[in-house]
């Protein structure tokens, strides 16, 4: 069980991280700026634990440079952070979860499109797979 509230703790801390990125890349005048995609949008949608000591047990949904664990039974809110995309294979996530209140980072490998391998500060490795 500590892993998984190590994991969700991690998870958060990611979610709170990318609140506090802003997006550089857009211009202060012309339409252009306003077309500019936010580059955290590739990361959106529902992402779960492929690990077998954590399937099932909590859902991320990223979106938009913030993210949030729930668990899947329950619906409880488990982590709450932020992720920073630094490129397209590595990405920081930074979390607090909701039972330890203890703060986590995370850096992770884009393995693919629809999967990352991460490694946080606090407890063991994990996996995320886009569902």
């Amino acid at each position: 069980m500590r892993h998984i509230q190590l994991i969700l703790v991690c998870l958060t801390s990611i979610a709170l991280l990318t609140a506090c990125q802003t997006n550089t890349s857009r211009s202060r005048t012309g339409i252009e700026g306003s077309l500019t995609p936010n580059p955290s949008a590739v990361l959106n949608g529902t992402w779960l634990p492929t690990d077998e000591a954590a399937k099932g047990v909590y859902v991320a949904d990223f979106r938009d440079g913030e993210f949030v664990s729930r668990s899947p039974s329950s619906d409880k809110q488990l982590a709450i952070g932020k992720y920073v995309i630094v490129s397209d294979k590595v990405i920081n996530l930074e979390f607090v979860g909701a039972a330890t209140n203890t703060a986590v980072k995370a850096k992770c490998d884009r393995l693919s499109e629809d999967t990352m391998y991460c490694v946080p500060t606090v407890g063991s490795p994990f996996n995320l797979k886009r569902s």
